[in-house]
């Protein structure tokens, strides 16, 4: 693949390496919510179709991306949040059991189970992440810690601050093992990273769409798997209900929802300016695919992977190539590291002790040889 800059609308005298905090904007969504605008402005009503046909078309798309052959298992949220606290509302777990996390997970896949074991009086167990001084991963911390008393492991794919990967194929055989639920955030990898819920086999993926996936902010997928078949939704609305479709019988209240996971679709999912957006967003993820993405920002760090470990920069062996977050040694200070990096319009994340380097098929490889100039300069 080569650069695909041309697609969206950045400065040529910015570095934007900072995707896993938001993508900038697709051109072609930007096209797609002008042109859903201009139709709003031409047409007062809206055709009963047009609430269900571009939103099937979606969740077929989404189900692409992560190799499902049931686009039906795919749900449309607001936020990561929103499909996190919906598997916390189906979940069973009494008092005794426990649901592990790992250290400093993203809040949103942390809040719902913090308030839910204390509901039910189970504990929440946090798995700390290693220390340079050991030799064990943090997956094999997180394999250690599952036993008979484990309801759930709540996990992302990535790491959001400091990018490492999860081996969520060993995780999700040990939970079988056990009879617990794998539930997965994949906010920082679904569209970058390669994922497949045919091989992996979690209860819930959810991810936010505004990152990898490209989309408008306030959008989300949500893949539930059969655990979560019968389950009840955060929401009672109207669309997710059988015969939602026929507008002249409404009132005739249907109890029986629509099949598999669209009991779980947030009430007004059919939004007719961000699903085009969506639409074109993934459109263009199936055509460059998750493996392209890693292909093209592997070659990125290509050059600069020598220049770092000159400076005591190591990057860790398994890592995502979209989403690196690299420890500073003494000699750097954080502080004057991002005064540099905004004085050169450098877009970075600092996350903790790290920063977060997170490049996209936008990206130039004159740009992370930028990073390392500032990384240089500030070495002391």
């Amino acid at each position: 693949m080569e650069c695909q800059r041309h697609l969206f609308p950045l400065r040529d005298d910015e570095a934007y390496l900072n995707g896993a905090s938001r993508s900038p904007q697709l051109r072609t969504g930007a096209a797609a919510a002008r042109q859903a605008l201009q139709w709003r402005e031409d047409h007062s009503g809206m055709p009963i179709e047009g609430f269900f046909a571009p939103v099937e078309q979606l969740k077929a798309s989404f189900a692409q991306l992560i190799n499902s052959p049931e686009p039906g298992r795919v749900a449309l949220i607001p936020a990561a949040s929103y499909g996190i606290a919906t598997v916390a509302k189906n979940l069973p777990l009494s008092r005794g059991e426990h649901i592990l996390v790992v250290q400093d997970q993203f809040p949103s896949n942390y809040y719902a189970w913090h308030r839910l074991c204390a509901d039910a009086g189970a504990e929440l167990i946090t798995v700390a992440r290693p220390t340079g001084s050991t030799s064990d991963s943090w997956s094999d911390r997180v394999l250690a810690a599952i036993g008979p008393e484990t309801a759930a492991v709540a996990i992302a794919h990535v790491h959001w601050a400091d990018g490492t990967v999860f081996d969520l194929e060993a995780i999700r055989r040990r939970t079988d093992e056990v009879g617990a639920w794998l539930v997965i955030d994949g906010t920082q990898s679904i569209g970058a990273l390669p994922f497949d819920v045919a091989r992996i086999r979690p209860d819930a993926l959810i991810a936010g769409g505004y990152k990898w996936l490209l989309g408008p902010y306030g959008t989300g997928y949500a893949w539930y798997g059969p655990r979560m078949d019968d389950g009840v939704p955060l929401e009672e609305n109207w669309i997710n209900r059988a015969d939602s479709h026929d507008f002249g019988r409404l009132a005739n209240y249907r109890h029986a929802y629509r099949p598999l996971a669209a009991r779980y679709s947030v009430g007004e999912h059919s939004n007719f300016i961000s699903i085009p957006m969506q639409q074109a967003a993934l459109d263009q993820l199936n055509s460059w695919t998750p493996q392209g993405v890693q292909a093209y920002t592997a070659r990125l760090w290509e050059p600069v992977v020598a220049e770092l470990a000159a400076l005591g920069i190591h990057l860790p062996d398994r890592r995502a190539h979209h989403l690196v977050g690299v420890r500073l040694p003494a000699r750097i200070a954080m502080g004057r590291l991002q005064h540099a990096c905004e004085a050169r319009r450098i877009s970075l994340s600092y996350r903790g002790d790290a920063v977060r380097i997170s490049p996209n098929v936008y990206n130039r490889p004159a740009e992370l040889e930028q990073v390392v100039e500032v990384l240089r300069d500030c070495y002391q």
